[in-house]
């Protein structure tokens, strides 16, 4: 077994008075393709965004690669791990191009002026999620699932070790969904090769049967508690009904197994 990516020790989440995570003990390592699921308010977006160092928790240690996060620096962080948002806020115009070597920043020196490799990790980035010909439109007058597609371009120009991603497939139709998560399962395979030191994915998601077919290991949450374990172990009817509240038929078919709520 490789090192984990992503420890945590015990970690505490509550915000305001209400319980979201108690004593998490979570292992990620190189190749895993984590999905988060429970009910909206369950806490998946609060834990990322603590996971990512971006919130403290109320107790608990969160380590990168070995060392607790809050000790590692801000340009050292933005090369370990990237967080891609549930929705993007943009404040004024900018080419799309331009918004995506937004994530080359921590990889820039002096004045912060891009090169050439930092352009082509840009454009190739655009064209893995199908947006290479969309380089000089305006982010402001993109449909919600370009921009989220433009968010995920800027994080794979970044590219960081471990991928926290909320809700990647959010307003994507059924082909892009499925674009995104092929996606994400052919760069951890490609990055396990030889020679290469091994990416991770955590993501929040909502839809289960896209879980079932692509994620590796689940994080349930629901009122407090957690579950987590391999896919397989976690998606089962019983436990669905715990987390979500109702009931759920699992069907078999050539691409894994479907869960229809009932």
């Amino acid at each position: 077994m490789r090192h984990a990516l992503l420890s945590t020790e015990s970690l505490h989440i509550r915000t305001g008075e209400k319980l979201l995570c108690d004593g998490l003990n979570l292992h990620v390592h190189p190749g895993e393709f984590w999905c988060i699921v429970g009910k909206n308010g369950a806490g998946k977006s609060t834990l990322l965004h603590t996971l990512a160092g971006l919130r403290e928790p109320q107790h608990g240690r969160i380590l990168l690669d070995g060392s607790d996060i809050r000790g590692i620096s801000a340009i050292a962080l933005a090369r370990c791990r990237g967080l891609l948002a549930q929705q993007q806020f943009d404040a004024f115009s900018s080419s799309v191009l331009d918004t995506v070597m937004a994530g080359r920043h921590p990889y820039q020196s002096g004045f912060g002026w891009e090169s050439d490799a930092d352009r082509t990790a840009a454009r190739s980035a655009l064209a893995a999620v199908g947006m290479a010909g969309a380089a000089h439109k305006d982010v402001v007058k993109l449909s919600g699932g370009e921009r989220q597609r433009v968010a995920l371009a800027t994080l794979l120009a970044q590219d960081p070790d471990l991928l926290l991603l909320d809700e990647p497939t959010a307003h994507q139709d059924a082909a892009a969904q499925l674009a995104v998560m092929r996606l994400m399962q052919e760069m951890l395979a490609r990055n396990l090769a030889p020679g290469q030191g091994g990416k991770a994915i955590i993501a929040a998601c909502h839809d289960i049967n896209l879980v079932s077919r692509f994620a590796t290991h689940v994080l349930m949450m629901a009122d407090g508690r957690h579950w987590l374990g391999p896919a397989e172990e976690m998606l089962l009817p019983p436990l669905l009904h715990e987390v979500f509240g109702c009931t759920f038929e699992a069907v078999q078919t050539a691409q894994g197994r479907l869960f229809f709520p009932l």
